[in-house]
C-alpha cells in the first residue's frame, strides 16, 4: 500500500465513480488563541493498492501530541480494498474523515498518523501555535535608544 494523498483540510468529498477526491483549505499550521475548539476539519487520504493486497485491512488514524499523548482516542475501522480491475496493475480509494470540534488545549506540534494492519502509512504533523499578534498585543512597551532628549 502507498499513500498517494494526505492532507488535513477544512473539508474533503470523493465518490466512488471515477474515483474523484476533493479537498478544500489544505493545512498544517494552525495560529490561534488557547483552548482552541475547530468546529470542523478533516483528514483527507488516498490509498493505491497492489492486486495481492486487496481483501480486509485494519485501520487506525490518531491525532497525537510529539510525545505520542493521543488528543482524541484512535478511531479503529476495517477497510475492504476490492480486488483490481482486470487490465489495471493497480487500484485506489479515497478515505476521508470528518472531525467535528477537535479541541487544543496547548500549542503545540501534533501527528496525524495512519496505520494499516500495524504499519504506519503516513505521519502528517499539525502546528497549533500561539497567534503571534496575541504575544505582541501581551508585552509591555519596550524603550527604544535614544536619549531623553531625542538624539541616539
Amino acid at each position: 500500500m502507498n499513500i498517494e494523498i494526505a492532507a488535513i483540510c477544512d473539508a474533503a468529498t470523493a465518490n466512488d465513480i471515477g474515483g474523484r477526491m476533493n479537498i478544500l483549505g489544505a493545512f498544517d499550521r494552525i495560529f490561534a488563541k488557547f483552548p482552541l475548539v475547530i468546529p470542523q476539519c478533516s483528514a483527507a487520504f488516498r490509498l493505491r493498492y497492489q492486486r495481492s493486497e486487496a481483501g480486509s485491512h485494519q485501520l487506525s488514524l490518531s491525532i497525537e501530541d510529539v510525545v505520542g499523548h493521543p488528543i482524541v482516542p484512535p478511531m479503529q475501522s476495517e477497510i475492504e480494498l476490492q480486488p483490481v480491475a482486470p487490465g489495471f496493475d493497480t487500484a485506489a480509494v479515497n478515505m476521508i474523515l470528518n472531525m467535528q470540534r477537535l479541541q487544543f488545549t496547548r500549542p503545540d506540534k501534533y501527528i496525524v498518523r495512519l496505520i494499516a494492519d500495524n504499519e504506519e502509512l503516513a505521519a502528517l504533523p499539525l502546528y497549533v501555535l500561539e497567534d503571534p499578534r496575541l504575544a505582541q498585543q501581551n508585552q509591555p512597551p519596550q524603550a527604544d535608544d535614544t536619549n531623553v532628549d531625542g538624539r541616539a
